[in-house]
């Protein structure tokens, strides 16, 4: 049983859905592709220096940097716009409890695109995932009207680029250093934002944003970017999709966290049972396994 490589899935969702809440703080002060864009750039120049060493760049040829390209397309791009995007019209704890489908859909994919079993305890777990979220959905349209649907449908799209971003992942990790993997993600990914994030930064006042919320920029960066991409990519080298999917099932848990504690978001009824019904069909999934 591979323990170390659990801890690092485990490690890296946590990352993640901590830094949904973490986000939203900072989307309050600075714009959307210019957070991106300096989220990339603090990632890149952090693990640039480990480029140097021959033993991180093995396995780095062009059919690499092709997959490392889609992989930025979908884990980084499209995922960080839809999620960022997705939590400035909903709370950290519904953007939570939809990544929480995460599991299952990562299990189809895997099934779709490289050819790794399901089986009908899997399928039931896609349906309770789908039920939880519907469900969601009804209740926060009930409370907070259209503006949380459109924000919760980001964060599904988010998702969705997530599960890609992880299928994609699990062929190249088996000959690609995490290191390099990490990096060659990061750069694509200020690559794509960068023509977005230009004419923010030259309006952008760049005085207005506190010592502290500059603070959580840093955190940000490398937690999401650096720590949580060497934590999965290691993981992911030993673990098959549709099992390293089900540690993405802690990310509602880190997010939740995050929104009541820093965002002094409430938990409502109707997140409690959104989330039952999402979070059993993770263990749904993983008493298959």
């Amino acid at each position: 049983m591979p323990i170390f490589a659990y801890l690092c899935l485990a490690m890296s969702m946590c990352m993640v859905g901590s830094n949904i809440g973490i986000g939203k703080l900072v989307l309050s002060e600075i714009p959307v592709f210019l957070f991106a864009a300096l989220r990339f750039l603090i990632a890149s120049l952090v693990l640039f220096p480990g480029m140097l060493l021959p033993s991180f760049r093995k396995g780095l040829n062009k059919t690499a940097w092709y997959g490392l390209s889609l992989q930025s397309f979908f884990g980084c791009f499209l995922f960080s716009l839809f999620m960022l995007y997705g939590v400035t019209y909903t709370t950290a704890t519904s953007a939570g409890v939809i990544t929480s489908s995460l599991p299952s859909l990562i299990a189809l994919l895997a099934w779709l695109w490289l050819r790794e079993k399901i089986g009908v305890r899997s399928l039931g777990a896609i349906f309770f995932a789908v039920l939880g979220i519907t469900f969601l959905n009804l209740q926060d349209a009930s409370s907070s009207g259209n503006g949380s649907i459109l924000g919760n449908a980001l964060v599904l799209g988010a998702v969705f680029a997530e599960a890609l971003f992880a299928v994609f992942s699990r062929r190249l990790s088996l000959t690609v250093h995490p290191w390099s993997m990490a990096f060659g993600v990061n750069l694509v990914g200020l690559l794509l934002f960068l023509p977005l994030a230009i004419p923010q930064a030259l309006t952008f006042d760049w005085g207005i944003p506190s010592a502290e919320l500059w603070y959580w920029v840093l955190f940000y960066s490398i937690t999401a970017s650096v720590l949580s991409f060497l934590f999965w990519y290691r993981g992911m080298s030993e673990v098959p999709a549709n099992i390293a999917g089900l540690f993405t099932g802690l990310m509602p848990v880190s997010a939740a966290l995050i929104g009541l504690l820093v965002l002094g978001e409430v938990l409502t009824t109707g997140h409690v049972i959104g989330m039952g019904m999402v979070i059993g069909s993770i263990f749904l999934g993983a008493k298959f396994k």
